[in-house]
């Protein structure tokens, strides 16, 4: 567990090499919406439908007033550098491309001057590096967040190991000194048992010549006693 938790965190750090190679390139792309054809731009990403299309979504939440439609989405007032919009209609769409996803941006010209036209055109194609751009941070950010967690993971682990080592210590230390008290009161032990088998030993020997002793006097006795009888 503890090494998996290493390779991750290696392999989402190594990932940042790739968000320092991605392409922004944008295009020039013509969209239908609904029965209208508008000039605008595209810019594809290195990401799937699904996360580009979230990120993309809140991009725009954040400066612009931005409205779901049925296969697009409208935006209005959109904050961009040194173009002002107010009612201006600014088309997006979202086209899986798989493996990468095609965000493409187009305006409603109809009543617009052509230079207004070209600086907001000019702005567009900024505005879409920008939005691709969030997305390769927002990615970064959350294998930044993944790779602390698994740090932090590790870290916890780590004092784990640190804090069971302390107690293996202090337990091996306390297992050697009752190991040694063991020890000593192992020769102490044998030798109790050496000093009771020569007490056994003794104490048979004493028995044996007890009675030897009790059978001399026993034989005195009965004498005496023959003696007795022998009496007039």
């Amino acid at each position: 567990m503890y090494q998996k938790l290493i390779s991750i965190s290696i392999f989402i750090i190594g990932g940042y090499a790739q968000v320092l190679g991605q392409d922004y390139t944008v295009n020039t792309k013509t969209q239908r919406i609904n029965d209208t054809k508008y000039n605008g731009f595209s810019i594809n990403v290195n990401g799937p439908l699904s996360k580009v299309t979230d990120q993309t979504y809140t991009y725009f939440k954040a400066n612009s007033k931005l409205r779901r439609k049925r296969n697009y989405y409208s935006i209005v007032e959109l904050k961009m550098d040194k173009v002002q919009l107010d009612s201006t209609i600014i088309y997006l769409k979202i086209d899986d491309k798989y493996p990468q996803t095609a965000i493409w941006l187009g305006i409603k010209t109809t009543g617009l001057e052509q230079p207004r036209v070209d600086k907001i055109e000019d702005a567009l194609q900024k505005e879409l590096v920008k939005v691709a751009r969030s997305y390769y941070v927002h990615q970064q950010e959350l294998k930044i967040i993944e790779a602390e967690t698994a740090a932090q993971v590790i870290s916890k682990t780590q004092q784990s190991l640190i804090n069971e080592k302390v107690k293996l210590t202090a337990n091996l230390e306390t297992a050697e000194a009752r190991k040694l008290e063991l020890e000593e009161l192992l020769k102490t032990n044998q030798l109790d048992i050496e000093v009771l088998k020569q007490k056994l030993i003794d104490n048979k020997f004493a028995q044996d010549s007890i009675y030897l002793d009790l059978q001399k006097v026993n034989k005195v006795i009965k004498g005496q006693k023959q003696k007795l009888k022998e009496i007039d």
